[in-house]
């Protein structure tokens, strides 16, 4: 007997049963692990078939730390949206400021072309009042030569009516009425300037008598009438008022274009129309155009 089972108060016997019962316990013991690895297996494989089969790296102690791709995609997308919308709205400005151009470029246009036919339709206008004016003229029969030269005044605003104007500017011829200065225009000839003086003080008792007193009265667009000896008349509108020395003729003289009437008298002086003589040192002449 070896001493130290004796020491321990067992037996061979026993010592065979403590082996069998060791190798029971570890042939347990490996099924149980192996049933265990199994089943860790079996739980892998399900977890990463719900996964999709990815598997989650495994970044080492020492591994530096990286940014979370979906935050750095994230803000990426953040940026392109609003750079997207900035061109938008710039694009939408763009074309806002180039239809508000062609709009006023088009409002112009309109308003040019509207002139320009607005002008045209003028012209044309113009260009037949004068066509029918001109065939007025010609479809109008020229006015008769009279064969007496005396003509008759009419003055309106100056009270004057049928006033005889007869030939020359003589003192005979004056003291009638009015004188017609001889060698001057009629009235029944184109581009007249008729040219009629008559007295401020005259002398009284005759048609003389303060017969173009008042001729400082009259005023631009007044009517003056002359009546031929044929019974024609004429009727113009004061249209000028001279003031020149008794020596300047250039106002008996025809007017290129024009049929006008001159009525001449005497003044003391420029702009002195009411002192009554003695010098009379300037001629007075109202001027006016024929109207009809």
């Amino acid at each position: 007997m070896h001493p130290e089972w004796c020491f321990l108060g067992e037996g061979p016997s026993d010592m065979g049963r403590r082996q069998r019962i060791s190798r029971g316990q570890r042939r347990i013991l490996t099924g149980l692990l192996v049933a265990a690895c199994l089943a860790l297996g079996a739980f892998a494989v399900g977890i990463s078939a719900l996964t999709g089969g990815e598997s989650a790296p495994v970044r080492g102690a020492d591994a530096p730390e990286v940014a979370a791709a979906p935050d750095l995609a994230n803000s990426e997308l953040i940026e392109a949206r609003a750079a997207g919308l900035d061109a938008r709205r710039a694009a939408e400005k763009a074309a806002a400021r180039e239809a508000a151009e062609e709009e006023a470029a088009a409002e112009q246009a309109a308003a040019e072309q509207a002139a320009a036919e607005q002008a045209a339709a003028e012209q044309a206008a113009a260009e037949q009042a004068a066509a029918e004016q001109a065939a007025a003229e010609q479809a109008a029969p020229a006015p008769a030569i009279p064969a007496d030269t005396t003509m008759y005044l009419t003055v309106p605003k100056l009270g004057l009516n049928d006033i005889p104007v007869v030939e020359g500017t003589a003192e005979a011829s004056l003291s009638q009425g009015a004188g017609h200065l001889s060698g001057s225009g009629y009235p029944w000839l184109e581009d007249s300037n008729t040219y009629i003086a008559g007295h401020r003080l005259g002398y009284p008792g005759t048609l003389s008598d303060h017969v173009f007193y008042y001729l400082p009265n009259l005023v631009e667009g007044d009517e003056i009438i002359i009546t031929d000896s044929g019974g024609q008349t004429y009727t113009y509108a004061v249209s000028e008022i001279l003031e020149v020395p008794i020596t300047d003729l250039s106002v008996t003289t025809p007017v290129p274009g024009r049929d006008v009437v001159s009525l001449q008298t005497c003044i003391e002086d420029y702009g002195d129309y009411w002192t009554e003589g003695p010098n009379w040192f300037v001629r007075y002449v109202v001027r006016a155009d024929r109207v009809s």
